[in-house]
């Protein structure tokens, strides 16, 4: 195999591995920001999956119906970022403060806003 052979070669592979690497993380990034998905793993326990917290833990901490809510974008970011205590100061939603992507907070605000009425 000559020189001129072999280069071509790996310049072959290294674009197919570029390729293959930018198609992973596009998959990767469209799942991440997948707020319906981010809502059934991190949220749908408590609100339920249809938002209406009919869930035996919604009922036990009081969890707010999502149909209903009127809270703005700014407001339910600050909500899933900071999570929720009540008057005691006890935990009742959890802090997502670094767990979540720019884009998956994003994603996951308009999700909880879908369930509105």
């Amino acid at each position: 195999m000559s020189a001129v052979h072999s280069a071509i070669t790996i310049r072959r592979w290294l674009a197919f591995a570029a390729v293959v690497g930018a198609l992973t993380l596009g998959l990767r990034q469209g799942i991440c920001a997948d707020g319906e998905g981010l809502f059934l793993k991190h949220c749908a326990a408590c609100h339920g999956k249809d938002g209406k917290a009919q869930t035996p833990v919604a009922r036990k901490l009081g969890v707010k119906d999502l149909s209903q809510s009127k809270l703005t974008d700014a407001e339910v970011e600050k909500q899933v970022v900071e999570g929720r205590r009540d008057e005691r100061g006890n935990q009742k939603m959890p802090s997502f403060k670094g767990r979540l992507s720019p884009e998956e907070l994003k994603s996951l605000i308009a999700a909880v806003k879908a369930f509105r009425k």
